[in-house]
């Protein structure tokens, strides 16, 4: 099925981001339009109605300083807010599969399944001799999903699809489809961290983490008694490199990375114990979190694993009339905006 000219938005907590794609062909893309404006507000716990408002102008805002000119769009869920699993259901036809998929729900997510909008991946390739087949269950709240209906009926968009952020990041990281071995994903946001797991090109793993790199700024600010801005600003300076601000503030976030640090080690091991076969052999690094100077290398030394930090624009042709804007953005952060705008059918 060939979707109607779509962008991808990202709502974050700290910004939205825009981008929109236009397919050239198998594993070619030119990139057309990009672009993003600060937001001082997520959507997940929005209630008023002026607030509402408020972000449906940002969206608008964004879009149309961008150059995009279609109103059909394609969005991200916060995977925070998304209970995702690998289930196994019957090999069976499209239109029965719907049903399994409802009842197997039922044993898996922790809500009940009238209050959850469940979607599925297919994991394994349609073979007829298989009895069970691998698929990526999702479930999102309905009252999140009519959260993002209504903030695109605000301003203006039509909105025909949304994705998990995880989802989003593993199509722009395989969009090559030269992707090999198993790479964990670590996207670092601002308020929460998400890991997933690529086999090839398969998404088989996802999970969240409530630290972000908001805590290492308040962790910094609370150490030398900064303003949030200014603690921020050393943050995105001097990183975690240990010869810079003679190690101070790399001592300071030190702490709450050993905890995200932790946590990763925790699911490479579970791989390494469980799924030998699926175990990463590399980190990617995406979000705007990643830029931090010097992540790559300490989780490249914390892990014993080779850690790469993302780009999600290297792989695709950039149309002439935003080079020079490109040239000039932070990319790192476009991952899920992307991911979203390479959505196919």
């Amino acid at each position: 099925m060939n979707l109607p000219d779509f962008f991808g938005l990202d709502i974050g907590n700290h910004s939205i981001k825009v981008a929109q794609v236009k397919h050239q062909g198998a594993n070619k893309a030119e990139l057309i339009a990009i672009g993003s404006v600060e937001s001082n507000t997520g959507i997940t716990n929005l209630k008023e109605e002026a607030a509402k408002q408020t972000l449906a102008d940002k969206v608008k805002q964004v879009k149309e300083s961008s150059g995009i000119h279609t109103k059909i769009v394609v969005a991200a869920l916060p995977e925070s807010t998304v209970f995702t699993k690998v289930i196994e259901v019957p090999n069976l036809p499209e239109n029965e599969l719907d049903q399994a998929i409802f009842y197997e729900a039922r044993q898996h997510i922790p809500i009940p399944v009238s209050d959850a909008q469940l979607d599925h991946i297919p994991l394994s390739e349609a073979n007829p001799n298989e009895k069970m087949l691998k698929t990526l269950l999702v479930a999102a709240p309905k009252t999140l999903v009519n959260l993002y209906m209504e903030i695109a009926d605000k301003a203006g968009l039509d909105l025909i699809a949304l994705e998990t952020e995880t989802v989003a990041t593993a199509r722009t990281v395989t969009f090559l489809g030269n992707q090999q071995g198993n790479s964990l994903i670590i996207d670092f946001g601002a308020n929460g961290l998400d890991m997933s797991v690529i086999k090839g090109s398969k998404l088989i793993f996802s999970q969240s983490l409530g630290t972000g790199s908001d805590a290492l700024t308040k962790a910094i600010a609370s150490d030398f008694g900064l303003e949030y801005s200014q603690a921020e600003q050393y943050k995105r300076t001097y990183g975690i490199v240990k010869d810079q601000a003679e190690g101070k503030i790399f001592r300071s976030v030190l702490p709450v990375l050993q905890v995200i640090v932790n946590e990763i080690n925790k699911t490479i091991n579970y791989f390494r114990t469980y799924l030998q076969e699926s175990t990463p052999t590399k980190v990617l690094l995406v979000g705007d979190g990643a830029k931090l100077p010097g992540l790559p290398e300490f989780f490249k030394e914390q892990l014993g694993i080779e850690t790469l930090l993302i780009d999600p624009v290297a792989n695709l042709e950039i149309n002439s009339r935003i080079k020079s804007e490109v040239a000039q953005l932070s990319t790192v952060g476009f991952t899920v905006a992307v991911g979203l705008a390479l959505k196919e059918g």
